[in-house]
């Protein structure tokens, strides 16, 4: 037992933990996939019984956007009808612009559970490169797919997996291909709420190619939505803003399942205006961490977490399935200690960052109550403590240069 040691046992018990993740995979293929798998042909038009249940809202509008009618998915109860026949899921509200239903437009081509199995390959295969590019190293896609939000949105086959890639390619491109970075970045706008602060991060940081390639490729996203499914639609889509804020003000059902601070001021009992002054501040709050860190000369790791881990703490309107956007954050705070050697309790924090939206989950499930985006705690000090960490190690190098010159200078 001497390999037991101190040193590795915080590794064995994180191993064993992530296995104990990973079999929630086991259980959802066994429980939902399984019996669909043996009772009928994936051909089949309706899949019984209904799987991944907000993909039903992306296949219904794919489905009415190849039909002639995109303007329906404004319509909820339209919507919400045709959705229950198609796949016997819902209603749900469409919550996207038209740049969204043009990401989505291709899914009905195929029947339900080819498209679902196609889309989560596709989108989940390119996450999982994108954090393997972040943080090159044996283990990552083990922790990766045992990281809840992975979980949470392959479970519900969302489109988390899209933003983080979007999100994690174009951070990834945008020093030494601005341009082309930049034009990933731009496409995170078929989610304005996660899209938000890309602009003004960009701005700080003064990158202005990636600037523009983002502005760019934001504008033919747009305009391609309006030529495939004509101008009025964009019309339809903001006279409907008011309606989807409406669902995210009294849907209580909702609340337990956003790790936003206005879900968790709702659920806390606040009403609406007392929970937008404290989602307010969260958003002043985060726009200001993007804006000093992108300002001065960090790090690509610490300005790239540090945005993915705002843009969580920005929008209101966020998902568990969202929270991929947080395993970007971790696998660059990973890299960081990894390559330049870890700070005191570093592993440990990252550790509990990894497990916090599985906590987080828990209680809002079981208790009816959210800790809201306390998770977001750790990897935030984690951002702040690297980059002063960072900038101590650059004074220290230009001390130690200095005394060399001096010295150099004046020999004895």
């Amino acid at each position: 037992m001497e390999w037991l040691n101190r040193r590795r046992l915080p590794f064995i018990a994180a191993m064993l933990l992530g296995a104990i993740c990973l079999t929630l995979y086991v259980w959802h293929l066994q429980r939902e996939w399984g019996p669909i798998l043996r009772s009928q042909s994936l051909l089949a038009p309706r899949v019984a019984p209904p799987i991944a249940q907000d993909f039903a809202l992306h296949w219904t509008g794919s489905f009415l956007a190849l039909a002639g009618r995109p303007a329906s998915v404004y319509d909820y109860s339209r919507f919400g009808t045709v959705e229950q026949e198609l796949t016997g899921i819902g209603p749900h509200p469409w919550p996207y612009p038209p740049t969204g239903l043009l990401i989505d437009a291709p899914l009905a081509l195929l029947p339900y559970f080819v498209s679902l199995a196609v889309w989560l390959t596709l989108t989940m295969g390119l996450y999982l490169l994108v954090l393997y590019r972040i943080a090159p190293h044996p283990l990552t896609i083990f922790w990766a797919l045992a990281f809840f939000g992975t979980f949470e949105n392959f479970f519900f086959g969302q489109n988390g997996f899209l933003s983080a890639a979007l999100l994690g390619g174009g951070l990834l491109l945008v020093n030494g291909f601005p341009l082309a970075g930049g034009m990933l970045l731009g496409l995170v706008s078929y989610k304005p709420h996660l899209a938000a602060l890309i602009p003004l991060a960009l701005l700080a940081g003064r990158r202005w190619r990636a600037l523009g390639g983002a502005v760019v490729s934001g504008a033919i996203l747009a305009l391609a939505s309006a030529a495939f499914f004509g101008w009025d639609i964009w019309w339809i889509f903001l006279r409907n803003i008011s309606g989807t804020l409406n669902n995210l003000y009294t849907r209580a059902g909702w609340f337990y399942k956003m790790p936003s601070v206005f879900a968790a001021a709702r659920l806390a009992g606040f009403d609406v205006p007392a929970a937008w002054i404290f989602h307010g501040a969260a958003m002043a709050a985060a726009a200001a961490l993007v804006v000093w860190i992108w300002s001065r000369p960090a790090s690509t790791a610490i300005r790239s977490s540090a945005l993915a881990t705002a843009i969580l703490l920005f929008s209101p309107h966020i998902w568990y399935y969202d929270l991929t956007l947080l395993a970007l954050a971790l696998a660059w705070l990973w890299r960081e200690g990894y390559t330049k050697g870890w700070l005191p309790g570093e592993q440990i924090f990252l550790l509990l960052s990894w497990l916090m939206p599985l906590v987080s989950f828990c209680l809002a499930v079981g208790m009816k109550w959210s800790p809201g985006p306390l998770y977001l705690a750790l990897p935030m000090s984690m951002v702040v403590r690297r980059y002063f960490w960072e900038k101590s190690r650059a004074g220290e190098m230009r001390a130690v240069a200095l005394a060399d010159n001096l010295s150099m200078a004046n020999p004895r």
